[in-house]
């Protein structure tokens, strides 16, 4: 009886072995051998599903997207994790999220030097703001009756903080512990909500007194 191959699963193989092989050998330099040699496969297996490196590449990037986005979606039907719990998962705090967060660190360096390649990434950007936002009204029911300028200022503290504490276990990981990461979040996302809880129960009355609107958020509150 022939063996039934899945497909999606060795599609998802080769896009984690090119996370690796990315971080072991930089975007530019990596080649479809080094690729096929991470994934234990050859140059012929990897072109039955892709033609280029860079297939490779951008198939890898919205493959590590659409993992973390399926396990988060999951979570929180099911509602098991509080919201530092779900955006932890995005951390580099274990062996795969590491070599996801390597790759899209190396890629970001990488699409300063191809604009083209960037400008595919921004629907990525938008889901994974979209994914932070539902993780925000779940984790804190509040959020729905926010204004969505406020809402969309704290998304855009908690991606900036992740992008960063990111970079930094990466470069530290000794430093940045995956404990240390979760605690780091869970402190930021704490003073976030705290302000913006502030910000949303006095915005009524700040609107009457300012036409303008309420209070900018801090300057360290990103």
């Amino acid at each position: 009886m022939p063996k039934i191959i899945d497909h999606a699963q060795r599609r998802h193989d080769i896009a984690v072995a090119a996370c690796r092989a990315i971080n072991r050998h930089g975007l530019d330099a990596v080649t479809l051998a080094q690729i096929a040699r991470e994934a234990g496969s050859t140059t012929g297996m990897l072109a039955h599903y892709f033609d280029t490196k860079w297939d490779v590449i951008l198939a890898a990037l919205r493959l590590m997207h659409d993992r973390l986005e399926k396990r988060l979606s999951w979570r929180l039907e099911s509602q098991t994790a509080d919201l530092v719990e779900l955006l932890s998962d995005a951390l580099p705090i274990g062996d795969e999220q590491r070599a996801e967060a390597a790759a899209w660190l190396t890629f970001w360096g990488a699409a300063l030097k191809h604009p083209e390649i960037l400008e595919m990434t921004e629907q990525t950007h938008a889901d994974w703001r979209s994914i932070i936002r539902r993780c925000l009204k779940i984790g804190c029911p509040a959020v729905q009756h926010w204004p969505r300028k406020l809402v969309d200022e704290i998304v855009s503290s908690i991606v900036v903080f992740m992008d960063g504490l990111s970079v930094k276990a990466l470069t530290r990981p000794s430093m940045y512990t995956p404990k240390l990461q979760t605690d780091l979040l869970g402190n930021h996302i704490s003073a976030l909500l705290m302000w913006a809880e502030a910000q949303g129960s006095a915005l009524p009355r700040q609107r009457r007194e300012h036409p303008a609107g309420g209070k900018r958020m801090p300057r360290g509150g990103a």
